[in-house]
């Protein structure tokens, strides 16, 4: 039976995620050691590890070394394929407390298929899976094309780890959780938006645009929907409020936006069929 800790977006909040996995019982047996579960669950990690936080190196050796070791899984987020994509270009800088993890970037997976569960950093999207399967970022060629507008492999990436977006209605700007206007909107992949209006298809939810109508058709063509009776997926990625539910059907997004709101959420999954809210944990 799975037995696994599915962890939100980490941004370099090294005390939350200390507290979350001592609280979903993670000991290290001793002092710098890897955290590991007694009973054997083993935790899974939906991308985002740097940005925004005070302790962003600490993040990093905590998760990386419990890939390394076996008591961890993680995929790739889209803060960590933007730093490889700049690196890569050479109009970004990596910071000292990233630059001995490059390779272990380099390595992640974009998307994850265990024992009951799917696992992307934004989006779950058939065609897209299709176009990288096997492949990360230690492939060179890979890299180059993700880097390229205009290839699948630029547009198969940026959909597993952004999401898929449609623009706004033309009045309509929306600041997003750290006060940044956009002018697009993110929303819920796994819906066939056919008819769907922007109240309902956009996530997480933005106040103010119609509840009558919805998005052209042809900003539409990316959507592929996720059947109900397809194993769950989890996500980070979508900042959400308290106020949003973080399941959404066989749906769940795991990141409460730890960085606003001081709290990193988990998922216990244990085989179940159908998401139950009442598994949710959260740092304090």
């Amino acid at each position: 039976m799975s037995a696994l800790d599915v962890i939100g977006d980490l941004h370099g909040h090294a005390g939350q995620l200390v507290r979350l996995l001592e609280k979903l019982g993670y000991e290290r047996r001793a002092p710098g050691s890897v955290y590991a579960h007694p009973a054997g669950r083993k935790a899974v990690f939906v991308g985002d590890f740097i940005d925004r936080g005070p302790r962003v190196a600490e993040v990093l050796r905590i998760v990386c070394d419990m890939t390394d070791t076996g008591t961890a899984f993680a995929v790739l987020g889209n803060h960590e394929f933007n730093l490889l994509m700049e690196e890569l270009s050479g109009n970004g800088q990596t910071t000292e407390e990233c630059r001995e993890y490059m390779d272990w970037f380099r390595g992640l997976p974009l998307s994850l298929e265990l024992e009951g569960i799917r696992v992307v950093h934004a989006a779950w999207h058939r065609p897209s899976l299709e176009v990288v399967a096997g492949r990360t970022c230690e492939d060179e060629e890979f890299v180059r094309l993700a880097a390229t507008k205009g290839t699948p492999e630029h547009k198969a990436a940026r959909i597993l780890v952004k999401g898929i977006k449609v623009p706004l209605p033309r009045d309509k700007v929306y600041r997003d959780r750290f006060g940044i206007p956009r002018t697009k909107g993110r929303i819920r992949w796994w819906l066939d938006p056919t008819g769907v209006s922007y109240a309902d298809l956009l996530f997480p939810p933005c106040e103010g645009v119609p509840g009558h109508e919805g998005p052209p058709s042809i900003e539409l063509e990316e959507g592929v929907p996720y059947a109900v009776n397809e194993p769950p997926v989890f996500l980070g990625h979508y900042c959400l409020l308290p106020s949003v539910p973080k399941i959404q059907g066989n749906i769940a997004c795991v990141d409460g936006c730890v960085t606003c709101d001081g709290i990193l959420w988990a998922y216990r999954f244990d085989g179940e069929r159908t998401l139950e809210p009442a598994r949710l944990v959260q740092s304090s």
